[in-house]
């Protein structure tokens, strides 16, 4: 399960944010997850409170989960469209057959809300 050691180093980055920025508890962490990033969002939520445990300024904190579906360029018309297929579907904008994947497979830490 690799998303305990995503969910360590998310923990490590959020913790170093928060002192950084005087905080006393952070709230709330958002990170979004793109659909093929390999993260699977609900084992990263169950993670989070065991790789938080052991900071006290990480207690109750709550994981929100963006999910970022996938997102295609258009090499016709040069327009980002969202959509689950691959080759088979055609851009929307301009009737494209020809795009490749892109910003899909992302995983950012998007924001925190501290205290």
């Amino acid at each position: 399960m690799h998303e305990l050691s995503i969910a360590l180093s998310l923990v490590d980055q959020v913790r170093r944010i928060a002192e950084r920025e005087s905080a006393t508890r952070v709230v709330s962490v958002r990170v979004r997850v793109g659909t093929m990033s390999g993260v699977d969002g609900e084992s990263l939520t169950f993670c989070f409170p065991m790789a938080a445990r052991e900071f006290p300024i990480l207690e109750g904190a709550r994981l929100e989960i963006v999910a970022e579906p996938m997102q295609w360029f258009c090499l016709t018309c040069r327009k980002i469209f969202a959509g689950e297929s691959t080759q088979e579907r055609a851009c929307p904008q301009c009737g494209g057959l020809e795009h490749h994947l892109t910003g899909s497979d992302v995983l950012t830490l998007e924001s925190l809300e501290v205290t």
